[in-house]
């Protein structure tokens, strides 16, 4: 065997060589989109769970509370929330409060919003329930002039009530 024919041995091996590396990185690519694919819905999960939770901690507490409990039970018999006039019955102390309470509602929904802008939100939840709630709840905020926060949020109301 002569020089060349080494050459023409190492050019096929190295050909070898590269064919046998790209097959493994493919490979570890692959594993690797399938692992970053299962950290996004475990941080979806974990963002449902903690959304979940935190809300359902809001109402627990809202049901319970001596003061925010029987103020929704009394705007709910005077026609709340199809009627925001309601409002207009609360004493300037159950007015204060409830809007307090609106306050925490509104950025609960603002980060929902925000959740979806990210991704961590899924499209299913954002056309079921987000729409239907911020849009039943908008009306109370801007009664109890509820109108600062982030522009994105409110851009979604104003659109949100006019389709």
């Amino acid at each position: 065997m002569n020089l060349q024919d080494w050459g023409s041995i190492g050019e096929v091996v190295g050909a070898l060589a590269v064919v046998i590396t790209l097959i493994y990185l493919a490979k570890q690519i692959r594993q690797n989109t399938h692992a970053m694919e299962e950290a996004r819905r475990l941080a979806l999960a974990q963002t449902y769970q903690m959304r979940s939770d935190a809300l359902q901690a809001m109402l627990v507490q809202a049901a319970d509370s001596e003061h925010i409990g029987p103020i929704i039970i009394k705007l709910t018999g005077l026609g709340y929330p199809e009627d925001v006039a309601a409002l207009d019955q609360l004493t300037d102390t159950e007015r204060r409060r409830f809007r307090m309470w609106q306050i925490a509602q509104q950025t609960h929904w603002d980060n929902m919003h925000y959740q979806y802008q990210q991704g961590y939100l899924d499209r299913e939840y954002y056309e079921d329930a987000f729409k239907d709630r911020v849009v039943r709840l908008a009306p109370t905020w801007k009664a109890l002039g509820l109108t600062s926060g982030r522009r994105s949020f409110f851009a979604e109301i104003d659109r949100l009530l006019r389709e």
